[in-house]
């Protein structure tokens, strides 16, 4: 199932649209349940997973973002 949001990380505005399983699977990120996700910050891609890294989060910033997003979908 698809699912997107919007939210604001550190004044930048976080904007996700990821494919979640209803249960975790080894080609979700961490063998969890987003095996589809496109993060945009403040309009630029920082993120890009597709059952696996397109685009790793360049910096801790961006990796606060993914752990934000992550926390949304538990295991």
């Amino acid at each position: 199932m698809w699912q997107e949001g919007t939210f604001t990380s550190h004044n930048r505005k976080v904007v996700y649209l990821a494919k979640v399983s209803p249960e975790p699977f080894e080609d979700g990120i961490d063998n969890g349940r987003i095996f589809k996700l496109g993060v945009d910050v403040d309009g630029m891609e920082a993120i890009s997973y597709d059952r696996g890294w397109e685009m790793y989060p360049g910096d801790e910033s961006i990796e606060e973002i993914l752990d934000q997003i992550l926390e949304r979908f538990p295991a």
